[in-house]
């Protein structure tokens, strides 16, 4: 009898291990930190735009490196449902990432700070999604892009969606 007991024990502490792990449904999101905005890619591509004389779209799609519309799904989901908000000082940039989404904001006043919503994040990343990513019975990738956004003292931000191997 004890033989057995000796031979079950290996077999409970596995179990155990078992019953602690992350179920399936489990989304981990991970906030990036607020950086000023003239260390980000997005600072870079508008100095590089206001030096050329082309007039951009106030939205725009990108066409690079694409992420998995399903991350992009959760991620979203999990903003919109968490009731936080993001300080976002003047000069600023702050992140979401969830696998290969990225979810950006950009408060490019000088001297104004604001408060953003994640829901206000999650609604930029979805309408980004549906003016510029393809349907996802077509196509599970989309490159992304940009919109404006509001804060809460009325300032608008720019949300945009990325690959997470991107910087913001």
């Amino acid at each position: 009898m004890n033989s057995y007991l000796l031979l079950l024990t290996p077999l409970a502490s596995l179990f155990q291990v078992g019953s602690t792990l992350p179920t399936e449904g489990t989304v981990k999101i991970q906030k990036l930190p607020t950086i000023p905005l003239n260390e980000t890619v997005y600072w870079a591509e508008l100095q590089a735009s206001r030096q050329s004389s082309a007039i951009t779209k106030r939205d725009s799609c990108y066409s690079s490196t694409p992420y998995t519309q399903s991350d992009m799904d959760a991620l979203i989901s999990s903003l919109q449902s968490d009731g936080q908000t993001d300080y976002l000082p003047a000069t600023s940039s702050t992140g979401w990432l969830l696998g290969t989404a990225l979810v950006c904001t950009y408060n490019n006043y000088i001297f104004d700070n604001t408060h953003v919503t994640h829901w206000e994040i999650g609604w930029g990343a979805g309408y980004v999604k549906g003016e510029c990513c393809p349907s996802e019975s077509q196509n599970p990738q989309c490159s992304g892009g940009s919109c404006t956004g509001q804060g809460d003292s009325g300032l608008n931000v720019i949300i945009a969606t990325q690959n997470s191997a991107l910087a913001c």
